[in-house]
C-alpha cells in the first residue's frame, strides 16, 4: 500500500511537470489595462403583477367598509339623454325690393327736372340735360320786310316806312357799301327804314354808321348816328315822317362807315324823292 501511493504521488507530479509551460520571451508591446471589477446587479423590483394584486386587495377592504352606507343613501337616477334634433332645411329667402317714395303733388303736373317750392326727391335723382334749341330759333335775323321796332322807335303815330337795305362789306382790307335800292320815292308823311347788313368780318372793323342830309333836311333829323348792336340782333334805323316842306324835292344822302377810333372808312351816296 505505501508502494502503491508513492507510483500514484510520482506520477501525478510528472504530469504536473510536462504540462507546465514554457517560459515566454518577453513581449515588448505595453501592457494591457486591468479590468474593473463589475458593479454589483441591482437589486430586481417586484413584479407589476403582484403589485396590482396588492392595490386591488385594498381596493376590496375599502369597498367593503363603504357598502352598507352607499346602501342606506339613494342612488340619483340618471339624467335622460336628450334625443338628437332633426335640423330641417330652411326656406330660401326672397330678395325683397326696397319700395320707392312716393312723392305726392297738388300742383299741376310738370317735368321731372322743374324745381317747385319744397318738394321732396328721391336720393337717386338726376336731372335731365338741357334740351336743344329749335333751328328756327338760332337762324339768321329776319329780314327787313319783317317790322321788329324798339317801343322808343315807334311814335303815337302810325308811319308807313320803306325798307332800304344797306350791305356793309369787308373786301381787301377795304370797306364797301352797297344800297338797295340807290334811289327810293315817299310820299310826306312817309319814312325810311335802314336795314344794315355785315358781310366779311365788316362788323369786327365797323362800330358806327351815320346818315347825313344837307339842310333843310325832308326830315326832322339832318343827321342819325346808328351804333352797332350786339351780335344776332338786327340793325336798323328809322327816319321817322317825311316834312310837307320837302313835298317836290329830290335830295341826295350820305351814309358813312366809321370805326371805333371815328375814322371814316367808307361812304356811299344814295337818293331820295318826296311826293306831295
Amino acid at each position: 500500500m505505501p508502494k502503491a501511493q508513492g507510483k500514484k504521488a510520482a506520477a501525478t507530479s510528472r504530469k504536473r511537470v510536462a504540462r507546465k509551460p514554457a517560459a515566454r520571451a518577453k513581449s515588448t508591446r505595453p501592457a494591457a489595462p486591468k479590468k474593473r471589477a463589475a458593479k454589483p446587479a441591482p437589486r430586481r423590483a417586484k413584479p407589476v403583477v403582484a403589485v396590482k394584486k396588492a392595490v386591488s386587495k385594498v381596493a376590496e377592504k375599502l369597498r367593503a367598509k363603504a357598502a352598507p352606507a352607499a346602501a342606506a343613501a339613494p342612488r340619483p337616477k340618471p339624467a335622460p339623454v336628450p334625443s338628437p334634433a332633426v335640423r330641417r332645411p330652411e326656406p330660401q329667402k326672397k330678395r325683397t325690393r326696397r319700395p320707392r317714395p312716393r312723392v305726392q303733388s297738388n300742383g299741376a303736373p310738370v317735368a321731372a327736372w322743374l324745381t317747385k317750392g319744397e318738394k321732396p326727391r328721391p336720393s337717386s335723382f338726376i336731372p335731365a340735360p338741357a334740351r336743344a334749341e329749335a333751328p328756327s330759333l338760332i337762324a339768321a335775323p329776319p329780314a327787313s320786310s319783317d317790322r321788329l321796332f324798339r317801343a322808343d322807335d315807334l311814335s303815337e303815330i302810325a308811319v308807313r316806312t320803306v325798307p332800304v337795305r344797306v350791305d356793309i362789306e369787308m373786301n381787301g382790307g377795304r370797306v364797301y357799301l352797297g344800297i338797295i335800292p340807290e334811289e327810293i320815292t315817299l310820299r310826306v308823311g312817309e319814312g325810311i327804314e335802314w336795314d344794315f347788313r355785315y358781310l366779311g368780318g365788316a362788323d369786327v372793323t365797323v362800330d358806327e354808321l351815320t346818315i347825313e342830309f344837307e339842310k333843310p333836311a325832308p326830315f326832322s333829323i339832318a343827321q342819325f348816328r346808328s351804333r352797332k348792336p350786339g351780335t344776332a340782333r338786327p340793325h336798323r334805323q328809322l327816319s321817322g315822317p317825311a316834312q310837307k316842306s320837302a313835298a317836290g324835292k329830290r335830295v341826295s344822302y350820305t351814309i358813312r362807315a366809321i370805326t371805333a377810333f371815328k375814322t371814316d372808312i367808307g361812304a356811299a351816296r344814295p337818293w331820295l324823292t318826296v311826293l306831295a
